[in-house]
């Protein structure tokens, strides 16, 4: 699961906290100062705790408390604080930037374990059970090790390769390792061999080495171990993680309720550069990818693992809704948007791993989901509720069942007109009596693209984890027998008159109709502006039986989310790394990348889903291993490589088997996305470029290696103002496997593309237009038009890609600079009032008045405007004026993609008709 400082959703319905914000908080006066290294610091000093001494001193006049020092130069050098006094932000934070030696200023951002909407919070997440630790069981027969098969960890188990020698370090909740299936302990040769806690349970400042969490609020970092490593025991459920040779360290960073801040992260990540950690986990997340320029030390930190050869492994995120209509590019969460992380996504389980079997008052098997079957075979009467998100239908529920501990409450989920989900049961706290047992069943739903099918999504099983709903067991019945259960109980007379019998244990697995599918809830890249590939791989996700912290309730979960697929990857490059231990970041993750399998769409098979949904595919870490064919890169963005060449990649093949191979290239393309979206378009269509190489086929004698060039062409008739993105493969064939290197880029140059929306048409709006509002009149220059600044005027100026810089600068209107687009005749002959002041400034060589607006850094695409009752410009050394009245012109200009600032030709222009100001 994914921590955000922008609260979406990493975890699915299995695991929920409170809900929070879209946008992240800050804590109050509160913030990370980061200090300059020794060589840099004035004065010189000897000594990394002499740099934080020295700081206090000098910041002796501010009231603070210190909530965490950083003294690793190598990571970061600094202090977090959080001030005590009555100075405001807006006093505090000039203060701090002028002591000398700091380096930047950053406030303290909250983080927390997001949740998908419609999903409230635990009932009680400090539940928690530390004396006697329990560990419940249950037989049967079922495929627990589906999520192995489906990446090839199983095959690489059999051959005895489980991550010896590797130590991953995890940012997390902490672990419960009392549980037997991750050694019963913790510190040097145990599983959980070391690691710390910067948080207590309840969520003050911690520096402990101690990272125990027994709060089944807390539970995610241990399911998330259990993932990575965990061992089948006797009393547990037959499963092993990933890499369950590997050495774990926990960094307990995240409290019972599910919330950090960001200087704890930070504190976390440097004990884990300590610790020498061969990969980071991390389930966290700081929000959407920033463009303000501000320092974001965390991003620093994870490029500075990375660097210094400590791969970061981070989930995508749970942002991403399930429809084939949602706008859903772009939705990852830093610090999965870092060039340097390997972004995750998640693909769900082939099978539920926990099904059970009752049998209802009319000899009907009805089949359900659970971790642990109820044990009630004499039977239980049931209930149903109207809506089981209603808190009031629970109430009434409640005072009018007669024996509440032999009466199941059942619920619909996914129901017609209702947006209520399995895991989403209303609240009963206003009730006196606390339900037993609960029941969601889904119903009959419809594929949004296919009628004839039901939604692979919301027909399927779902469960919470354990404790979500306090003491109370759930379950959950899918659509199938939904259907069932509602007939029966309807023809049975309803409550009073219809029982469920649980007497059997034994459980089964059951398919999954999304199954090796990208799972609804897992979010897209690929990274703003740049166009890295985000994620890079994807793993299963959803619907994972793992560990969790041990007690009454079991000591087993079943939880979704990007959350499960990161420590399922982080365990696979265990694998690699562990085989090829001088390989570079880079190269394993070539490995997994080129061996991962891409996965079709789930809403139509017939076309792959988008790279930017699903990275290279589903990963293959047996492939990664045993390929004798290594490929790079693993990916690569269609773009701009400069302002004349687009969309070309060399890529490299060496044969490390002992004989000659054959290899054919070839082309797949895979989903078209645009970010804007048309009501009830699809965000993925069959809409695909071609690529050409300089030779399709080639022979590689053993133990050499080749490149060959491939160049790819976009597709054509597209609208980049839609912000659209295309996607596709490069498969590498030989006589034994088949590879794949992912893509993805805008389907038009960055550089060459318009800028500056133009719109002519008699039939619309014109664009870009200047009017003004003489006598109330709103009348549009397109010539020369007269203004009474007074009386003001104002203008419409849309853009249509991201810019570095949009500008409006006052020309005098004989000006004989050249633009891109003009806004009158330019064969038209026009008399000249000239200004009675001189121009003074120049802007591309030209004379200027000066500006009206200039915007600097990242800028939307948006219908920019100036609405003016003056003639105040800006002049290049800053100073304001009136440039009165005389003929003008507005020169529009959109810095490109790419381009320089101040170079004309690297702008998309706009030069408009004459601004008349004269006087009323």
């Amino acid at each position: 699961m994914l921590f955000f400082l922008c609260f979406s959703s990493l975890l699915s319905s299995s695991f929920a906290s409170n809900a929070f914000q879209s946008t992240s908080t800050a804590l109050d006066k509160a913030y990370i100062i980061q200090l300059a290294p020794e060589t840099e610091f004035s004065g010189s000093l000897s000594r990394r705790d002499a740099h934080i001494t020295t700081f206090h001193k000098r910041a002796a006049s501010i009231e603070y408390d210190v909530r965490y020092e950083f003294k690793n130069p190598d990571v970061f050098l600094g202090v977090s604080i959080q001030a005590t006094g009555n100075a405001s932000d807006e006093e505090l934070l000039p203060q701090l930037k002028a002591i000398s030696g700091v380096e930047s200023v950053s406030r303290v951002y909250s983080f927390g374990i997001p949740i998908l909407p419609n999903i409230s919070a635990p009932m009680d997440p400090m539940l928690s059970y530390s004396d006697p630790p329990q560990l419940k069981t249950a037989a049967g027969a079922g495929n627990l090790g589906s999520s192995l098969q489906m990446g090839g960890v199983d095959k690489l188990h059999a051959r005895g390769i489980k991550g010896k020698g590797i130590k991953i370090g995890v940012v997390d909740t902490g672990v419960d390792y009392r549980h037997p299936a991750l050694g019963g302990g913790f510190g040097p040769g145990h599983k959980i061999a070391g690691g710390a806690s910067f948080i207590t349970d309840d969520g003050n400042v911690a520096n402990s080495t101690d990272p125990l969490t027994t709060c089944y609020g807390g539970g995610h970092g241990t399911h998330v171990a259990g993932i990575l490593g965990m061992d089948s025991v006797p009393g547990g459920f037959d499963i092993v993680g990933v890499a369950p040779e590997s050495t774990i360290y926990m960094y307990k960073a995240l409290d019972c309720a599910g919330h950090s801040v960001g200087d704890t992260i930070i504190s976390a990540l440097s004990q884990a550069y300590e610790d020498k950690v061969d990969i980071v986990s991390m389930s966290i997340g700081a929000g959407t990818q920033s463009f303000s320029g501000a320092v974001d030390p965390l991003a620093n930190i994870t490029k500075k693992l990375t660097d210094a050869g400590i791969a970061v492994i981070v989930a995508m995120a749970n942002d991403a809704a399930g429809t084939p209509y949602a706008p859903n590019l772009y939705s990852e969460q830093w610090p999965s948007t870092e060039t340097t992380a390997i972004g995750v996504g998640a693909i769900s389980n082939t099978e539920f791993p926990l099904v059970y079997s009752a049998e209802d008052s009319t000899g009907t098997t009805i089949q359900y989901a659970s971790v642990y079957p109820l044990n009630v075979s004499d039977g239980v009467d049931v209930y149903l509720l109207d809506n089981g998100c209603d808190s009031n239908d629970w109430t009434t529920a409640l005072s009018t069942i007669k024996d509440i501990n032999n009466t199941i409450i059942a619920f619909g989920a996914n129901l017609a007109g209702q947006g209520c989900k399995a895991t989403s049961a209303g609240s009963w706290a206003e009730s006196s009596i606390t339900p037993v047992y609960i029941m969601a069943y889904n119903g009959p739903t419809t594929n949004p693209v296919n009628s004839s099918q039901e939604d692979p999504y919301l027909s399927a099983y779902d469960t919470p984890s354990q404790g979500f709903f306090g003491t109370t067991q759930f379950i959950n019945v899918n659509s199938v027998y939904g259907v069932e259960f509602t007939s029966n109980y309807a023809s049975s007379g309803g409550y009073g008159k219809y029982k469920l019998n649980f007497k059997s244990s034994n459980f089964t697995s059951a398919p999954q109709p999304s199954g090796g599918l990208m799972d609804y809830y897992s979010d897209f890249g690929p990274t703003w502006h740049d166009y890295t590939l985000k994620p890079q791989i994807s793993a299963p996700g959803g619907h994972v039986l793992s560990t969790w912290p041990l007690g009454p309730l079991g000591g087993y979960a079943i939880l979704s989310g990007t959350s499960m697929a990161t420590p399922y990857i982080s365990g696979c490059f265990a694998l690699v790394k562990s085989q090829f231990p001088g390989a570079t970041i880079e190269e394993v993750k070539n490995r997994l990348q080129v061996t991962a399998k891409p996965t079709p769409w789930v809403f139509d098979s017939s076309i792959l889903a988008a790279t930017p949904q699903q990275g290279a595919g589903l990963v293959n870490a047996y492939d990664a291993i045993f390929s004798t064919s290594v490929i790079s890169p693993g990916q690569f963005t269609v773009t701009d490589i400069s302002h004349t060449e687009y969309g070309t990649a060399n890529i490299t093949i060496e044969n490390t088997s002992g004989s000659s191979k054959s290899y054919s290239l070839s082309h797949q393309g895979a989903g078209y996305m645009d970010y804007t979206l048309e009501y009830q378009e699809k965000n993925q269509r069959a809409i695909y470029g071609t690529a050409a190489f300089s030779q399709s086929s080639i022979t590689i004698p053993a133990g050499q290696r080749s490149s060959i060039h491939v160049s790819v062409t976009p597709p054509s008739d597209i609208d980049p103002s839609k912000l659209p993105v295309f996607s596709g493969y490069i498969n590498i064939v030989s006589d034994d496997k088949d590879l794949h290197i992912p893509y993805v880029g805008p389907p038009y140059s960055l550089f060459n593309t318009p800028y500056i929306k133009i719109q002519n048409s008699t039939s619309s709006a014109v664009f870009p237009r200047i009017w003004s509002y003489n006598q109330t009149v709103s009348t549009v220059d397109t010539g020369v038009l007269e203004f009474v600044a007074e009386n003001g005027f104002g203008s419409s100026l849309p853009t249509l890609q991201w810019t570095r810089e949009f500008r409006v600068d006052v020309l005098p209107a004989n000006t004989t600079v050249q633009a891109n687009n003009y806004g009158f005749d330019k064969d038209a002959e026009y008399e000249y009032r000239s200004s009675a002041f001189t121009p003074n400034s120049t802007v591309f060589g030209h004379e200027s008045f000066g500006t009206l607006t200039v915007l600097l850094g990242y800028n939307w695409p948006s219908g920019n405007g100036i609405f003016r009752s003056d003639t105040i410009v800006t002049g290049s050394d800053g100073g304001k004026w009136a440039v009165g009245n005389g003929d003008y012109r507005w020169l529009v200009s959109a810095l490109r993609w790419g381009g320089v600032s101040g170079v004309l030709g690297d702008y998309d222009t706009w030069l408009g008709p004459v601004v008349r100001f004269v006087s009323k």
